[in-house]
């Protein structure tokens, strides 16, 4: 008889929160069973670093394979403004998850932590035209009390195609392998005109992965630089006709935000329409 033993992860592992300014942020989503940690904190954010540290410690969680409940927040973990690490957390189920992968959390990991809340506000911008998303994510760039719930970065560029990257062996590092399609991209454009992010793999039926990456352009580079590389799918606008694009700025209000992007195009000499 075998014992399958589920080892503890460590779900902060591999973070020095001694080298930056490091901000956790919970935002609260929805849920069928409210808890009752909601109903006092719809957003909050914690930056003292001995709690963080305390945070890191504690949370270690085993695989959770049953992941059939909704959840109560989203925390986003931020160095400065950059957007480290997503978790999602079932305060009632008692399990978390980060990306495809749930471990198990209590309630009291996060609820022992409430004194430590600072209450932030949060809103949701919502865009119906393309030409509004960049000067407004440019705006919120410079404002530097505003976190993004979203990477901001593919919003500084028109839209995006997908690259495939095909019949990889199974045990390929995948951290190197982005690497390296990330720099083969961004020496494919001009300094600064792309950016690179992974969007998805899967492992076929012989052991072989393939990756799908997301690369953000104007159309014009596009169709001048990317078209040689293996496009997957075509380029194509954040916002098609029809549709509308959704922000969650965490940090600033519907009014703060409109003044910040009025200042913006003034300072810039920038003209754009104001989103909805």
């Amino acid at each position: 008889m075998y014992l399958l033993t589920l080892w503890a992860y460590a779900l902060l592992s591999g973070i020095n929160l001694d080298e930056g300014e490091w901000t956790l942020i919970g935002v609260s989503i929805p849920n069928y069973a409210p808890h009752p940690l909601q109903q006092r904190y719809s957003a909050f954010r914690i930056q003292d670093k001995a709690v963080l540290k305390e945070m890191q410690t504690l949370w270690q969680g085993k695989p959770f394979y049953e992941d059939y409940c909704d959840y109560h927040y989203v925390l986003k973990l931020y160095n400065g403004r950059n957007l480290i690490k997503t978790f999602k957390v079932n305060l009632h189920c008692g399990y978390i998850t980060e990306g495809v992968f749930s471990y198990t959390f209590s309630p009291e990991w996060l609820s022992r932590f409430s004194d430590s809340f600072q209450p932030v506000m949060w809103s949701r911008v919502w865009f119906q035209k393309n030409e509004s998303l960049r000067p407004a994510v440019s705006a919120l760039l410079e404002a530097a009390e505003v976190y993004f719930y979203d990477d901001p970065q593919p919003y500084l560029f028109e839209g995006r195609f997908i690259i495939a990257i095909d019949s990889v062996h199974w045990r390929v590092p995948r951290d190197s392998l982005y690497e390296t399609v990330r720099h083969w991209v961004e020496k494919s454009f001009p300094l600064g005109r792309v950016y690179v992010r992974p969007y998805f793999f899967f492992l076929d039926d012989r052991s072989f992965l393939h990756f799908r990456f997301e690369v953000f352009c104007d159309k014009a580079d596009f169709e001048r630089y990317g078209k040689a590389l293996p496009v997957s799918v075509r380029w194509q606008p954040h916002i098609l006709p029809g549709e509308a694009k959704r922000l969650i700025l965490i940090g600033v209000n519907k009014e703060r935000f409109f003044a910040y992007v009025r200042a913006w195009q003034q300072r810039h000499g920038a003209k754009s329409e104001m989103p909805d």
